[in-house]
């Protein structure tokens, strides 16, 4: 259940022998490149972790590009209203995408997507992922991963975890552990985060699943108990919250994940410029601490990494989205 992403903070080589052909083989406007602001579409509402993460980039890149890099934000749709406005955009390297994962989620969800996620954009690089986080409210009596499932197994009353909304990456999780471990698990989808923790916070509902950002800030105030990090390792922020392989469940790894991504069909030295920079921006900037100080954990891949990841992603999530019957909202 846990493909592995790049190994963390390694600089990654060169993206590859296409990128390094097309690097080789420049053409005048590859040359020119950039010769006017580029904009990072952000399929999410401002002040999230996907926007944080993706201002923070484009601050770096726009230093060693030497033109300003901006952020748009284009929520909607479960991203398929950002996502769609990069698939369709022209193909010169000024209109990008910082995706998260419903980049995949939305395949193995079987949602009728207005592009294809891999004929339609060309990959650049992951650049950060954050650990999916469990939590509970500190009056509850569950302090481990293994009392949640105890209290969701058949025959008992069964477990209400909160989630930011149906086909989430952490209610995927939490269908996971109800088919595999505990039948008696009762999803109650939000409509974002914010609810979620709120009334997670409350006490309405007594446990939730969902990234570091921002439940972690809640946990770390005493306001929620932290049960696991949905990791192999622990968070370098939180490290007295265990992880799940740690507990003896070492399927149960999930994180959100950003990476940048353009149009299909862009230069090939284009792509292999933005994939340096961005790269260095991540490995050789402050950049990468104080993404590790908000909770982050840090990639630098190649495209084709990238693009594998993807697809492992789409091929993990699928069956268990069958086996649940999750149907996208």
């Amino acid at each position: 259940m846990s493909p592995s992403l790049p190994r963390r903070h390694t600089l990654s080589l060169m993206a590859g022998a296409s990128l390094a052909a097309g690097t080789r083989a420049q053409t005048p406007a590859a040359d020119a490149y950039p010769s006017r602001p580029i904009r990072i579409i952000v399929p999410f509402a401002p002040g999230g972790a996907t926007d944080v993460a993706a201002r923070q980039l484009a601050q770096k890149m726009s230093e060693k590009l030497g033109q300003q890099v901006v952020v748009e934000n284009k929520p909607g749709a479960a991203n398929v209203l950002g996502n769609d406005a990069v698939a369709k955009a022209p193909a010169d390297g000024y209109t990008l995408l910082f995706a998260a994962a419903p980049i995949a989620l939305n395949s193995a969800l079987g949602m009728k997507l207005p592009y294809d996620v891999f004929a339609d954009f060309a990959t650049i690089s992951l650049v950060a992922s954050i650990p999916m986080l469990i939590a509970a409210h500190p009056a509850t009596p569950y302090k481990s991963l293994a009392d949640l499932i105890q209290a969701g197994k058949a025959g008992s009353k069964g477990l209400n975890y909160a989630t930011a909304g149906v086909g989430s990456s952490p209610h995927l999780v939490g269908e996971y552990l109800r088919t595999r471990y505990a039948p008696a698990l009762n999803h109650i989808g939000y409509k974002g985060a914010a609810p979620a923790l709120q009334d997670a916070v409350a006490g309405t509902v007594p446990v939730i699943l969902d990234s570091f950002i921002p439940t972690g800030a809640q946990v770390l105030a005493g306001k929620l108990r932290g049960i696991a990090v949905a990791s192999d390792k622990r968070s370098a922020v939180m490290p007295d919250v265990p992880t799940t392989a740690e507990q003896g469940f070492p399927d149960v790894i999930a994180s959100g994940y950003y990476g940048l991504l353009a149009p299909a069909r862009t230069p090939a030295a284009i792509l292999a410029r933005l994939h340096a920079v961005a790269v260095e921006s991540v490995n050789k900037t402050d950049l990468r601490d104080k993404l590790i100080r908000q909770g982050y954990e840090v990639h630098a891949s190649t495209p084709a990494e990238y693009t594998a990841y993807i697809r492992k992603e789409i091929e993990r999530w699928t069956p268990i989205v069958k086996a649940a019957g999750i149907k996208p909202e």
